[in-house]
């Protein structure tokens, strides 16, 4: 294999701790557990600022303007929004019966392809199985196309070679990290990087700098490998889209039933003060104020936490085949 063209055997790691710590922040970790580490962080701050008399909470102030004004308004808002994105997701899901039947005709194409190269009687429907079949499929493709290479000349034996383990270690590298009935979020993630792409580029090279000099059989497993790399390409897409809109339908009934709650927090929060006074001690002012702007702004901490992965996933997946955007290659 050329030196600027080569296989990709690996699947994007997350590095060291801290890369690992802003995974998990942006796409792997739950997105309510982010959402509340969020608050927790806004309710922290509130406070110590407040013991400290950096913000007025005191009867004094204007608290109980704001809660009753600007803090209603804006989960107001913050609600409209969320189901707005309800009413997008329901766009996506209605259909005329050909445009339904084009995509299940679609999607049942791409199944039998992969059923066709694994020679199973059937592909699982389970998103994780699907691609640990397709991975387990690319392994055992390479090391046929090697077998059958077993008597050409040095030069090919070797490119195939260094090829061939290339692709069996990318597939061992996805089959390593699937797990049957997993999310299909932290599916995708094993496929979120470049890899295929140059798997797909390093396929093509070997096919047109050997053309002439590969075994029938070889060049059959080649064009199996490519068209198990053009799988593994499209159904990370498709992965995304079902993702995505999985978040997104989760995102509208949360923010609904947080925003309710937040709702009343303003509320209450405003009743709180008098115009000379307040209906609670002075001294739990700082705290009570920090935990009542937790609850208004957890809404807001649920949407920025589902929108972290949506815009990391969608970051990552810019490219559909083999042309990767520089900015996508630097993230792996």
């Amino acid at each position: 294999m050329s030196e600027t063209v080569r296989t990709e055997s690996e699947v994007q790691d997350s590095g060291g701790v801290a890369d690992r710590a802003l995974h998990w922040f942006v796409l792997g970790g739950n997105r309510l557990a982010v959402a509340l580490l969020l608050v927790a962080g806004v309710v922290a701050l509130l406070y110590v600022a407040a013991r400290v008399g950096l913000l007025a909470v005191g009867p004094q102030s204007i608290a109980a303007t704001a809660f009753a004004s600007g803090f209603i308004s804006g989960t107001v808002t913050l609600v409209t929004i969320a189901l707005s994105i309800n009413q997008l997701i329901l766009s996506r899901v209605f259909g005329s019966p050909s445009g339904l039947s084009q995509k299940l005709q679609g999607t049942r194409d791409l199944r039998e392809r992969v059923r066709t190269h694994a020679g199973e009687p059937a592909v699982p429907n389970d998103p994780a199985a699907f691609l640990g079949l397709v991975a387990a499929t690319l392994s055992e493709r390479a090391n046929r196309l090697h077998a059958a290479c077993g008597d050409a000349d040095d030069d090919l034996r070797r490119a195939v070679a260094d090829y061939a383990d290339g692709i069996v270690a990318y597939g061992d590298a996805i089959t390593a990290n699937v797990d049957s009935q997993t999310p299909i979020v932290n599916v995708l993630d094993v496929v979120l990087g470049t890899e295929y792409a140059r798997n797909m580029t390093a396929t093509v090279h070997l096919r047109n700098s050997y053309d002439d000099r590969l075994p029938e059989a070889a060049a059959d497993e080649l064009d199996a490998i490519d068209d198990l790399l053009e799988a593994v390409a499209v159904t990370r897409q498709f992965f995304k889209t079902l993702s995505l809109q999985q978040d997104f339908a989760r995102l509208s009934r949360v923010v609904a039933y947080t925003g309710l709650i937040a709702l009343v927090a303003s509320v209450v929060l405003a009743l709180l003060y008098r115009t000379n006074g307040a209906t609670i001690p002075t001294a739990l002012l700082p705290a009570v104020v920090s935990l009542g702007i937790g609850v208004i702004v957890t809404p807001l901490c649920i949407f920025i936490a589902y929108v972290f992965r949506a815009a990391t996933v969608a970051r990552h997946t810019v490219s559909v085949g083999p042309f990767v955007p520089p900015e996508e290659a630097g993230d792996n």
